[in-house]
């Protein structure tokens, strides 16, 4: 699949349900792209993600949209396991916190490109 734009699956995930159906078909057909793809347990993802987000409020002051969100996901969510994907967007990369057999959206951190970023 060619990268989509980022303002796609925002636009999706805005609409409040993290089991849109829309949201969750765009998922079925990113996830065989996806650069990165793997299941961990919700308890380590979340505990990486929560210093990450530690991290860029208090020492780097980096900021990326949806990190706090998909952290307060993983927190609240009762599911053992959690699969991350990384997906390139057109505006850069999203990472993608769901349901193992892709039901369910936790949330999306979007990165800009690295020349943005800088």
């Amino acid at each position: 699949m060619l990268p989509i734009s980022q303002y796609v699956l925002y636009g999706l995930m805005d609409k409040g349900d993290s089991s849109n159906p829309e949201l969750l078909a765009l998922l079925q057909e990113l996830a065989p792209s996806a650069t990165v793809d793997f299941v961990m347990p919700r308890y380590r993802l979340y505990d990486v993600y929560e210093t990450r987000l530690g991290l860029t409020q208090y020492v780097t002051g980096e900021f990326y949209e949806g990190l706090r969100e998909a952290v307060e996901a993983m927190a609240a969510s009762s599911l053992a396991n959690i699969r991350l994907l990384d997906v390139e967007c057109l505006e850069g990369d999203c990472i993608l916190f769901v349901e193992e057999n892709l039901k369910e959206v936790l949330g999306i951190i979007y990165f800009p490109h690295k020349s943005e970023a800088e």
